[in-house]
Parts: structure tokens; sequence; C-alpha cells
């Protein structure tokens, strides 16, 4: 089930750099409570939690490309079969760069990658005047572990 949507929209104006990172956050229905969990935190009136490498190894990111993804526009770069390793910490993270190749993922518009949300990431700034515009869903399973519940699911 879908779980969450996220339109990005890497333009001239809205422009970023992520480092490599892990995406851990999942949302959750604020009003349940939750023991032994961490990561807690507010975005944009939403909860979220950091989830367990049981639960995130389940999960399917896709993003559907709405523009071309070009060498110039801050592509995504991923370190293959990073997600393999589970949850890094940032010195884990910094050792693995330094002998793994990342690939910059060029692709064109109508395109779908599909990723786990462990599996190291990152973009560059664009140093392009066309947008790199992306939706972004995640699936997740249809129950969550403990008390949990999703935020929305569809």
């Amino acid at each position: 089930m879908i779980v969450q949507c996220t339109y990005f929209n890497k333009s001239v104006l809205n422009n970023w750099f992520v480092a490599f990172h892990q995406d851990r956050s999942i949302p959750v229905a604020a009003s349940v409570p939750a023991d032994r969990w961490s990561g807690w935190s507010q975005k944009e009136g939403m909860t979220f939690i950091h989830g367990p490498d049981e639960l995130l190894s389940q999960m399917l990111a896709i993003r559907l490309h709405i523009d071309d993804s070009t060498p110039d526009n801050g592509p995504l770069s991923v370190i293959p079969n990073s997600h393999q390793y589970g949850t890094l910490l940032p010195k884990q993270i910094e050792a693995l760069r330094k002998f793994a190749l990342p690939k910059s993922l060029i692709v064109n518009v109508g395109s779908v990658i599909a990723m786990r949300p462990l599996l190291l990431h990152a973009s560059s700034k664009s140093h392009a005047s066309q947008d790199r515009r992306i939706l972004h869903f995640l699936f997740g399973p249809t129950l969550l572990p403990r008390t949990l519940k999703w935020q929305n699911a569809i």
C-alpha cells in the first residue's frame, strides 16, 4: 500500500545538495503510543519515526520522473546494494564511501526508479535551467509492528 507521496522539484529557484543518506523515517499516526521506538519527529504537521530494519527492508520507494534526469540537473546517485548492510551510522557511511563507486541515475521523462529506503543515495545541486521534478511514492506493508499505524495509506 502507498503510505507516502512526496513531490520534489529541483529548479533554478529551489536547488539543494543532499549528502549520502538512508531514508529511515516513516509517517505514522500521531495519536498512537509506541514504546521503544526512536527518532520521533514532526514535519509539515505529520509525525515520523525511524523504522526498524525489519520494516524498512519490506518497503519500496518508486520515483516517477516528470522531467528528464540529466548529469547537470542534480540526478540521484546511489551506492548499489548498500541497503543490504541495514541501518548505517555516519562513520560507516563515510567508510563505505571510500571504496564504493556511486552510480548516477540518468533517466528520461516518464522513467521509474525503484529503490529500498536503506539504499544510500544523494544528489548534487543542479547546474541546469530545466527542472527535475519527481513524484516519490513510498510503499509499505499493510500492518505495522506493535501499536503503530500509518498516517495515511492507500
